[in-house]
This record gives C-alpha cells, sequence and structure tokens, in this order.
C-alpha cells in the first residue's frame, strides 16, 4: 500500500510547490488510456475479453543546475476473462525483475486487479564531461529496432505496444563523454535475485558510423561481448548488434549464446515508410518454449529473444491523412513454419488524443510440445496524453 500512497503524495506536494516556486524546476507528464481487447487462442475457443486503464506520471526536478531527480510511475485497472481463465495472471503483473519491489497490486479480485508500479526512479547529475547516474533508470544499449542483442539491462518485448517507456533496472551507471560524438561508459544492475550484471560500453564515430563495444558479466552466469553499430547506406538507416554469452562453468565449451541482428529503414518522399530486421539466434541446446503465450506474457532476457534460429521483420507505415495513420508488420520464424501479423490504424482525434486499433496474430508448430499454436489478439485504445 506504501507503494502507492507515495507516489500520490508526491505527486500532490509537487504541484503545491509548482504553484508557490520557480516552475522551471519542474516538469510534469503522462497520458491516460483506456484499452478493450479480444483474445483468442484457438478457433473454437470462446473471445476472451478484457478492459484496461493504464495510466502514466512522469515527475521531473531540477534542483540545481547540474541536478536532477526523475520519478515516473504507471498505474494499471483491469478487469475482465483472463484474470479468471489464467492462474497466476494478476500476480505476474505484480511480479518484479528488478533488485526492488517497486510494484505492488492494491486491491485484487477474481476478475480484476489495480497494479501501482514504478519504473523510474533516479538522481542524475552532471559534472562537465561525466554524467552519474543511480536509482530506476533505463539502460539503452540496442540500435535495432525490434531485437536487441546488445540491450543486456533491459530488454524490450516488441509485442507490448502499451507500454513504449519499457522497463527499467536498479542500477548505477557512469558516462563519459570523450568528445561530441565518442563515448564511455560503465555500469552495474543488481535483479530480484540480488544476480549481478555489469558491463563496460565505447562508442565512436568513424567513416560516418557510430560503432559501440561492450564486455561484462551477465547475471554472475555468462561472460558477455557485443559489437553494434548504425550509419546509412544510400539515404537508408543501416543498423545492427551482436552478442555473444559464454557460460562461466563451462568456459572451454561450445555451449554459448550468440545473437546477431540487422536492420534497414527507409522513408519514401511521399512520407511511406519501410522497415526491414532480421535475427539469427544460436539457441542452446536445452532451449524449449512450448507456445507463444509462454514468450508473450512471461518475463524476457537478452538471452531468449527469440522463437527460432532465423526471423525476419517487415513493417510498412503511412500516413493516409495527415490525422491518419496505417501501419502493417509481420514476421517469419523458419523453424516453426509461423509467422506474426500486426496490422494498425491511428487516428488523432486533437494534438494530445489518439485512438487506435491494433491486431496481433501468431501461428507456429513446436515441437517440444508436438503443438500448432495459433493466437488472436485485437485492441481498441483511446490515449490522451498530458
Amino acid at each position: 500500500m506504501r507503494l502507492f500512497v507515495i507516489p500520490v503524495v508526491l505527486f500532490f506536494l509537487m504541484e503545491s510547490t509548482y504553484s508557490q516556486s520557480d516552475s522551471s524546476k519542474w516538469e510534469f507528464s503522462g497520458y491516460l488510456s483506456n484499452m478493450q481487447s479480444v483474445m483468442v487462442l484457438d478457433e473454437e475457443q470462446n473471445w476472451i475479453s478484457d478492459n484496461l486503464f493504464h495510466n502514466r506520471m512522469n515527475l521531473s526536478w531540477f534542483p540545481y543546475e547540474n541536478f536532477t531527480g526523475v520519478l515516473q510511475f504507471r498505474n494499471r485497472f483491469m478487469y475482465g476473462q483472463s484474470i479468471q481463465l489464467f492462474d497466476g495472471y494478476a500476480e505476474s503483473i505484480d511480479r518484479e525483475q528488478s533488485l526492488l519491489d517497486l510494484s505492488v497490486n492494491i486491491l485484487e479480485g477474481n476478475s480484476y486487479f489495480i497494479n501501482t508500479a514504478i519504473d523510474r526512479a533516479y538522481f542524475q547529475y552532471n559534472l562537465k564531461d561525466f554524467v552519474f547516474t543511480l536509482g530506476r533508470q533505463r539502460i539503452n544499449w540496442g540500435q535495432t529496432f525490434v531485437w536487441n542483442p546488445n540491450d543486456i539491462f533491459n530488454v524490450q518485448n516488441f509485442f507490448d505496444f502499451d507500454y513504449p517507456e519499457k522497463p527499467g533496472s536498479d542500477a548505477v551507471r557512469i558516462q563519459y563523454y570523450t568528445n561530441y560524438s565518442s563515448s564511455l561508459e560503465l555500469a552495474a544492475k543488481l535483479d530480484h535475485e540480488k544476480k549481478l550484471t555489469m558491463a563496460g560500453y565505447y562508442r565512436f564515430n568513424t567513416l560516418g558510423y557510430d560503432f559501440q563495444v561492450l564486455a561484462g558479466l551477465l547475471a554472475e552466469e555468462d561472460y558477455l561481448a557485443g559489437l553494434g553499430w548504425s550509419g546509412d547506406i544510400f539515404g537508408a538507416g543501416f543498423r545492427g548488434e551482436m552478442s555473444y554469452f559464454q557460460p562461466k562453468r563451462n568456459f572451454s565449451d561450445t555451449s554459448g549464446v550468440f545473437y546477431s541482428s540487422i536492420s534497414l529503414d527507409y522513408t519514401f518522399h511521399n512520407s511511406l515508410y519501410i522497415q526491414t530486421e532480421g535475427l539469427y539466434s544460436l539457441l542452446p541446446e536445452n532451449f524449449n518454449l512450448s507456445g507463444f503465450m509462454e514468450y508473450y506474457q512471461g518475463p524476457l532476457t537478452v538471452k531468449n529473444l527469440s522463437f527460432s534460429k532465423w526471423s525476419w521483420f517487415a513493417q510498412l507505415s503511412y500516413p493516409i491523412t495527415p490525422l491518419l495513420n496505417l501501419s502493417f508488420a509481420g514476421m517469419y520464424f523458419p523453424d516453426l513454419n509461423g509467422f506474426y501479423i500486426g496490422p494498425t490504424l491511428s487516428y488523432s482525434l486533437k494534438d494530445n488524443m489518439e485512438l487506435s486499433i491494433i491486431s496481433q496474430v501468431f501461428h507456429g508448430d513446436f515441437t517440444q510440445s508436438n503443438t500448432s499454436t495459433d493466437m488472436y489478439f485485437c485492441f481498441l485504445r483511446y490515449k490522451f496524453s498530458f
């Protein structure tokens, strides 16, 4: 209950202080959305209907010239059939992957729950070319858009479109900008099992490209090394990243895991946007996935980015009118004889109001469970930003 009370109290204190002090010391933003969803796991099963109210608060404090404090949290009220049908659904929402438990289900019933979770809570200090950050933060070392082998601290889930901020980590981070195009970083975090992940990262520019190299330790279990780049080819964005993870206990053998992603994206003169990406995964021998739902709802790590050895992605996006945008995304998983299809239609009601219709379709043959899996989702979302 304290996790709910603290953000609310801080919000009202900030609002009170805001009106009595220099407004330039505070920033406040967020959004409120309502999303109706329908899920079908099999063509012969009934539709599973849910509704989600999602509220986000972003608070920033600038007491001194080189010092920043950030608190960001979200409140979710969900009711529907998924909570009744899937054991532990509400508990999975409350489950934390970071060191500190900053998520709590305030109320919970047979068909509903209310959750408050803090996903950003950090202090940042700038000292000339150095930046020091302590607390729950997002450390984003990824270069590509869909799969990020270099994102070792807080990997994202592409299918979770209703969470654009992505998760953070309880970490300490030191950044040193050697010049306008190069930087050196050191970062370390502890997860919910108090396992340490730490790495060093160097970014530099040469031949018109930004390159990055990283090395470190993942969850006290694997040594890691990575490489990434971003640039362009004939006006098209060209990005890539790769990482290798070698278990500490089997350092001399070939039991490591390797991921590599490469992407191209281009915007035409008529505003048509095209994006493609491919992922190669050298998966461990004991890798076992029984279905899409295990990946869709389960916590992701940088070592389970994909379903299969090869994964391919393509997306088209086009503004039909200045207010109406259509996008179509698709994935192909050769090892599963599987695919994903995700069309989205968004309409801007006002500058800060948007109505969206999103669909997600999955199909795949999973040899581990000897099953053919189909999942269908449809979402209707209204979002108000402030």
